[in-house]
């Protein structure tokens, strides 16, 4: 969490939200993962993880983020990260206490396709009709309704004169996705939101993104984490294709949502970098 970004310390928020859990839990060795984009973590050894939000852009969501999260069939066959007490709110944060979901990431690259298929289907699965309310719409993150605007207008400016006409080509290529089934998605099935335990998943984490959206959503994030020659395996090339369109604009739409979400000028400079990088090495 940036210190420029708050006022109040990172301790009193998970002071604030872990304050009616068991003694044995609020006493419980804490780490802290720093990694997300759009959240802290504070993990209480095995007992309970702390979601906190960096700032006012994403701490007004959590709440309907959470109540998706609390909506997961409990016969999903993986473990979910279920509320473990109420959302709160301090000085324009917001933090909830989770349950403590076990195993560890995939390595990149890793994961045999039966169980990447195994997991793509228990995700589509889910009856997406009670929880429909609570979802986004597809790339709310990156500006819903108005994420090609977002990109055309804030994006391909700031990508290097020679890469422009490839991420534009990009995003014309998704603005123009041929329709597909709808199902349920849970938006970045894939690197550290999937925990796994000898070989097989065991628990998805980071519900945020979920929405209602093509299958190819989630299969493009499973085919860039997992390995992009995995997908013939467990989908139709005509599914692989509409994945390879999704893909091709990642790193753009993280670059919108640092931009709208008014984050530091540095990582906005940072992922400028990344997506510059990506389509000099993959597309140009």
């Amino acid at each position: 969490m940036h210190t420029a970004e708050r006022s109040v310390s990172l301790e009193t928020i998970v002071e604030t939200a872990i304050a009616g859990l068991p003694l044995r839990v609020r006493r419980a060795q804490r780490t802290i993962i720093n990694d997300g984009s759009a959240h802290v973590v504070v993990l209480l050894e095995d007992q309970a993880a702390i979601r906190v939000t960096r700032d006012m852009f994403t701490a007004h969501k959590l709440r309907r983020r959470q109540q998706v999260v609390d909506s997961i069939p409990s016969n999903l066959g993986l473990a979910v990260p279920r509320s473990l007490g109420p959302v709160v709110e301090i000085e324009g944060h917001a933090a909830v206490a989770t349950e403590y979901v076990s195993g560890a990431p995939c390595p990149a690259g890793d994961g045999e396709p039966e169980e990447l298929q195994r997991l793509l289907e228990a995700v589509s699965s889910i009856d997406p009709g009670p929880l429909q309310p609570m979802l986004n719409e597809p790339l709310s993150f990156c500006g819903g309704a108005n994420w090609y605007a977002v990109q055309i207008e804030e994006v391909i400016p700031r990508i290097d004169q020679p890469l422009r006409n490839l991420a534009r080509e990009a995003i014309e290529a998704l603005s123009h996705l041929e329709p597909e089934e709808q199902v349920f998605s849970h938006g970045d099935l894939g690197g550290y939101n999937v925990m796994w335990h000898r070989g097989q998943a065991t628990g998805i984490l980071d519900w945020d993104l979920s929405s209602i959206s093509g299958r190819s959503t989630d299969l493009a994030s499973l085919g860039v984490w997992h390995g992009w020659q995995k997908l013939s395996k467990i989908a139709s090339p005509h599914q692989v294709n509409l994945a390879g369109i999704r893909r091709n604009t990642f790193r753009l739409q993280q670059l919108g949502f640092l931009i709208i979400a008014q984050r530091p000028e540095p990582e906005i400079s940072a992922a400028i970098d990344r997506a510059n990088k990506w389509f000099a090495e993959n597309l140009a």
